[in-house]
Formats: structure tokens, sequence, C-alpha cells
């Protein structure tokens, strides 16, 4: 489950599926989409940290924040609004300003909606895992394309969102060896890792400073498979 604090909730591609011409009309305009994103989700950010404190929750933050559905039409309807207020600005264009407008009430609706099915509240957050450290071991295995995320899982199950993908290339007779970086109070380092070319993984016995590691080999044939690992109990 993604948190707040783990990032935007929307992407230009986010921002496509609900306005296919705003890269052509960016582009034309000088919009920056990205600062636009950048501005939506921290706008929202103070709004979610008012809601808290107005509800009597002051005391958590944005981190306790889940990304719902909700929230994510409210953070790209918000983006789309400001991405054609810059450009009705920029131009004195009608129809850019009544897009901006129509994005503006489609964010209020998305809002309102957020607010009736409720905020989602997470009192022992899972933060999004850092990129983990995979280094190439020897090992008989063939060679293969690695795909690596992690993501932690909590005691009681959650699990917090994965990390940014780390490819790895391994050549004949070379397999992965995956360390987890950090970690957040209240987890067990457990991992999967995803890998373009399916295969074995063998676990290690003990785990290290960092939690446990695992060798991830690559196999024959074209398979899509995933592996967990977990480490102590903190």
């Amino acid at each position: 489950m993604a948190l707040f604090t783990d990032g935007a909730a929307t992407d230009l591609e986010g921002l496509l599926a609900y306005d296919s011409t705003v890269l052509e009309m960016a582009r034309q305009e000088g919009v920056d989409l990205g600062v636009k994103l950048k501005l939506a989700w921290e706008e929202l950010g103070i709004e979610l940290t008012r809601f808290l404190v107005v509800a009597g929750k002051g005391d958590l933050g944005l981190r306790n924040i889940s990304v719902t559905a909700p929230l994510e039409k409210c953070h790209a309807f918000r983006s789309l609004a400001l991405a054609y207020s810059d450009a009705a600005h920029r131009q004195r264009n009608d129809r850019y300003r009544e897009r901006a407008k129509e994005w503006e009430r489609q964010a209020a609706w998305a809002w309102e909606a957020l607010l009736d099915t409720g905020v989602g509240i997470v009192e022992r957050p899972v933060e999004k895992a850092s990129m983990p450290a995979v280094e190439l071991v020897e090992l008989r295995a063939s060679a293969a394309t690695y795909w690596v995320r992690i993501a932690w899982i909590s005691s009681s199950g959650s699990e917090g969102a994965a990390s940014e993908p780390s490819m790895v290339s391994a050549s004949e007779n070379q397999g992965l060896l995956v360390t987890a970086r950090g970690g957040t109070g209240g987890s067990r380092g457990l991992e999967r890792v995803r890998r373009l070319c399916g295969g074995q993984v063998r676990q290690a016995k003990r785990p290290t400073a960092a939690g446990w590691r695992e060798l991830a080999t690559a196999g024959r044939g074209s398979r899509r498979g995933a592996a967990a690992w977990g480490g102590p109990e903190p």
C-alpha cells in the first residue's frame, strides 16, 4: 500500500489517461507538467494536513495517509487544472481557460468523493523500500536479465510500496545477491524479486546486518516468477 510520503500518485502517463492532448498542449505552450504534478501533490499535502488537524488527528502526519483511488484522481485532476490554467495565462486563451475550469470542477468532485468515502489512515505505516543492492556472484546459471524490486511487509502482513527497479544483466554462470537497505520499524524484511527470466532462488541461512540475503539464479525458458525473503523480526 503506497503512502502519501512515498511520492506522487499520478505521473505523465496518468494525465494522458484523462487528457490525451495535454502533452501536445504543454509542448506548444511551454508548460512543465512535471512541475504541475509536484505542485498539485504539495497542495494536496497541505489540504490533508489541515483535514487531520480539523478531524482531531493532529498527532498523525502525511506518512499515515494511504494513496486511494479518490486521492489519485484528486492529484490527476488538480495537476491538469494547474497545467491548463498556466497555459491560459500565458496565451490569454479562452479555450484553455475553459479546460482549466472543467478540471477544477473535476478536482473539487474528487476531493468531495475522497472525504465522503474516507481518507485512508494507516496507524502503523510501512514506507516505500529503498532500491536494493544487487551484486553479481559466481553461480551455475544461464545468462539472463533481472529486474529487481523489493517491498517491506509488516509483522501484520501489510505491504509497503515497491522500491524503484534495479536492472541487472548476468552472464553465464553468474547469479544475483540481493541485499536490503534500511527498513522501517515494525516491519520484517520481506522482499520480492521480479525477474525478466524465471528461475530458482536460493536463500541464505543466516541474516546479515541488513537482513536476509538471497541468491536468485536465472533458469531456462521465459517464465516470470517472484521470490521473497524475510529478515529477523524487530
